[in-house]
């Protein structure tokens, strides 16, 4: 090839390929100034959705329409990492709190969640800090400890939005942390989604031991998180942390003039407290990795909502099976993460105990499996005359017709007629027992995933007389899955009371069936140790068969005397045992029947003052039956209990 060709190819290219990249720069440079404007816009709809004068529907239309990206100042991931924190000691704090959380709720129902409490010589205490995010990064630190003091009932609202379980509480190890949650406090959490799982399904370079909360805020959001001893271990439950009440988003950094990394900013500001931000951070940096791993912050197109929960199918409410759950590269993950020791307290052997969040137990919420049919099937049966008698299910219907002993009268209404005189019938036709009852939860109304509701619960109405045990399916309701955790939250407060009225205790010696006698454990492990142990000192033998000697009274121990022991029941039965249910209701019938039925109005009333239930059936009343028990047997009925 002749110089000057070569020389002529060579410029060529050089002119198209800086032709090239100016025409590159140049696509690149508009679009992200449209999407600067797209981003411009998300905010101001945001904060029209927090409270300011914007119509809210037209907010939350637009919110949604809009792409999640990044903007060349700050990015919607920092702007979830800097927004207001709020910590909760008192109900008032909450009520006022949950106005605002509540509002982003109405946009992405879905809650970062993490929980601190403090473990002494390896044993954990109940939770002390519950810590919970928004979507837009607003998070608020509930104290238990303080909000449940005096005696103190959790709030409602947070009852039911732990128990929701179409509000999703994600972050690693948060299936755990609802298990902990539950064992301390009754709380019944529903709808965690472990963050790790997306991880795994959703990026494919995530390894398995880089997985804890840590490795995958700064794989994928790029953000450092603190994990320093004196931050992991500090002393939650201290009165100290009250003075920590200050907003953080009182000092706010410029969001347009912002170019600097997500770390440069959080580095460059001075928070009021580091451990107001380490507990916040938490939380923030799940929400923000469970909205990033499902493309939230994408620029390709719209995430509705309804395309987010899809991505999560399969792992709501599913404890994180990994491999990577024990130590990976000088922390730990998941469900093995980091004990949280009391401020000061070093590490030793004695505190590396077992974390209570790795007990291995039923899933969370086993018991609130929702009934696959209908309760009420508002079939009917009538007496000879024709007189409408009671409701009933089909399959009792169908009994008295395979019996022969009713007639079908008709299919819609499933109604059968008696050929026999019955044994009572109703004193008037606004009998509760006549009504017919829909299917739904009796508190707010939801037609699917109810369960059956025990109003007077069943550990007391079994010991009553056989007289109150009668036509008691109208202490039987509907209610649904969340409903009843938080009614079942607000019966535990009752029975407390009720324990410390009565002397009534509840899971102390006294209320224990069966005890371990020390005596006879020892005896059993030196029978053991004989048996098994071929190289024991002489004198350590003498002194392990002087113990069986005298447990058996005897000199001569045999060979079948030695198996007998090693053998031997440790547990026996406890003669003060009295369960807690059999106390109270003891308690009550000195009094009577009158009594009796006292207590019964008591639950009743209870589950109206707390549950407000807006669909209970007709007829239903806190005195039900009382009138007719009273006029049949009168007050000078002997009460025997079952």
């Amino acid at each position: 090839m002749p110089k000057h060709a070569g020389l002529t190819l060579g410029v060529a290219s050089l002119v198209g390929t800086t032709v090239g990249f100016l025409v590159l720069w140049k696509f690149l440079k508009n679009r992200r100034s449209h999407l600067c404007s797209a981003v411009d816009h998300r905010n101001s709809v945001i904060l029209d959705a927090t409270g300011h004068d914007a119509d809210k529907q037209c907010s939350l239309t637009n919110l949604k329409e809009t792409p999640k990206v990044e903007s060349s100042g700050i990015s919607v991931i920092e702007k979830i990492l800097v927004a207001d924190i709020e910590i909760v000691s008192k109900s008032e704090e909450w009520e006022a709190v949950w106005l605002l959380l509540k509002k982003d709720l109405d946009v992405y129902p879905v809650l970062g969640m993490d929980c601190e409490w403090v473990s002494v010589d390896g044993k954990a205490g109940p939770v002390s800090l519950l810590q919970m995010a928004s979507y837009s990064g607003f998070c608020v630190l509930v104290r238990l400890p303080q909000l449940t003091s005096s005696g103190c009932t959790i709030p409602k609202t947070l009852l039911e939005l732990l128990a929701n379980n179409s509000v999703l509480k994600v972050g690693v190890g948060c299936w755990e942390d609802s298990s902990k949650l539950f064992n301390d406090y009754g709380l019944s959490v529903k709808g965690c989604v472990d963050i790790r799982y997306l991880a795994m399904r959703h990026r494919r370079d995530i390894l398995q031991n880089t997985l804890s909360l840590k490795s995958l805020s700064e794989t994928i959001l790029s953000f450092p998180l603190d994990k320093s001893f004196q931050l992991r271990c500090s002393n939650w439950d201290a009165e100290e942390f009250t003075q920590d009440q200050v907003k953080v988003s009182s000092i706010q950094p410029d969001m347009q003039s912002s170019s600097t990394s997500c770390s440069e900013l959080h580095s460059s500001f001075q928070y009021p407290s580091a451990k107001v931000l380490y507990a916040a951070r938490d939380a923030q940096v799940s929400v923000a990795l469970f909205l990033h791993l499902l493309g939230f912050f994408s620029d390709d197109l719209p995430c509705p909502w309804e395309s987010l929960l899809g991505k999560c199918q399969g792992l709501i409410d599913v404890p994180f099976k990994g491999k990577g759950n024990g130590f990976s590269n000088g922390e730990m993950s998941g469900s093995s993460r980091q004990r949280k020791e009391r401020a000061g307290d070093q590490p030793t052997q004695n505190s590396q105990g077992r974390d209570p969040r790795r007990n291995k137990k039923k899933p969370l919420g086993v018991g609130y499996s929702a009934r696959k049919s209908p309760l009420y099937d508002n079939c009917f049966l009538h007496a000879p005359d024709g007189q409408p008698l009671c409701t009933c299910d089909r399959k009792k219907a169908q009994w008295y017709l395979d019996k022969g002993i009713g007639d079908l009268v008709s299919t819609i209404p499933f109604v059968v007629k008696l050929r026999f005189e019955p044994s009572g019938r109703p004193e008037s036709n606004a009998d509760y027992y006549l009504t017919v009852k829909e299917n739904l939860c009796v508190v707010c109304g939801k037609r699917e995933s109810y369960i059956r509701k025990n109003i007077v619960p069943h550990e007391y109405r079994r010991h009553f007389p056989v007289q109150m045990k009668d036509h008691n399916s109208h202490d039987v309701l509907l209610l649904c899955t969340s409903c009843h955790a938080v009614s079942n939250y607000y019966d535990s407060n009752l029975k407390q009371k009720l324990a410390e009225e009565f002397n009534a205790p509840i899971g102390c010696e006294e209320g224990v069936r069966l005890l371990e006698d020390p005596v006879r454990r020892q005896v059993r492990s030196a029978a053991r140790a004989l048996l098994n142990a071929a190289k024991l000192p002489e004198c350590r033998k003498e002194e392990l068969i002087s113990e069986i000697r005298a447990f058996y009274n005897t000199e001569d121990i045999t060979e079948e005397i030695m198996k007998e022991a090693a053998g031997l029941e440790t547990r026996i039965f406890n003669e003060t045992y009295t369960p807690h249910g059999l106390k109270v209701v003891q308690k009550f019938a000195l009094g009577g029947l009158r009594a009796l039925m006292e207590l019964e109005k008591r639950w009743r009333q209870h589950f109206l003052d707390t549950m407000h239930p807006k669909h209970l059936p007709q007829q239903w009343s806190v005195d039900h039956n009382h009138r007719k028990l009273l006029k049949k047997y009168g007050d000078d009925l002997v009460v025997q209990l079952c």
